[in-house]
């Protein structure tokens, strides 16, 4: 591990941005555009170690990695094992960010994969923050799916879908509360 976070500091020197660890860069407020490429090269080189992968992959969920992180997020989600699924939904929870209409259709496949299990949730969430009528339908489809669809109502208020008001109606009267309470809150939006 200090090998692996040694590189990292370097690296992150290099471009001028001095940190004793990588969850100084999670933890700032002040921006830092020049790590976003030198934090994406580190994820495509391969750090093994996962609280640092972790750290660099929390550390790009910036506006500066917006239209730049995404594809190497999703390529690294893909390549972790699917054990690893606190990891996984912290690439999806930053897909939250950095998600741009060109990531759709990468994006859809994870979604659709029931076999992600909950590292999908964010992935679906993000959704709900691009335009695309085919992100609307897979996110209707989503709510018959229990372990994201808290996530698929929020991302569907988010865009205030008109074809999903039948589907969030239905859901009003879910056995669980949390879903009840969150369909009303989608459906206020789509009104």
């Amino acid at each position: 591990m200090e090998v692996e976070m040694n590189k990292v500091k370097s690296e992150l020197a290099k471009a001028g941005i001095s940190v004793n660890d990588i969850y100084d860069l999670v933890n700032t407020d002040k921006p830092y555009p020049t790590a976003v490429p030198v934090l994406l090269n580190l994820l495509q080189e391969g750090i093994g170690h996962i609280s640092i992968k972790e750290g660099i992959v929390r550390a790009l969920a910036v506006k500066e990695a917006i239209g730049k992180a995404s594809p190497v997020l999703i390529a690294e989600y893909n390549r972790t094992p699917k054990d690893k699924t606190l990891l996984r939904w912290a690439i999806g929870n930053t897909i939250y960010t950095t998600i741009t209409e060109d990531d759709v259709e990468n994006i859809l496949p994870i979604v659709l994969d029931k076999t992600n299990g909950t590292s999908r949730q964010m992935f679906v969430a993000a959704l709900g923050k691009v335009k695309s009528e085919k992100a609307e339908d897979v996110l209707v489809n989503l709510l018959d799916d229990e372990e994201v669809t808290l996530h698929a109502l929020e991302a569907l208020g988010r865009m205030k879908s008109r074809k999903a008001r039948e589907k969030v109606t239905m859901l009003t009267s879910h056995s669980k509360a949390l879903i009840r309470k969150e369909a009303l809150k989608t459906l206020k939006k789509l009104s």
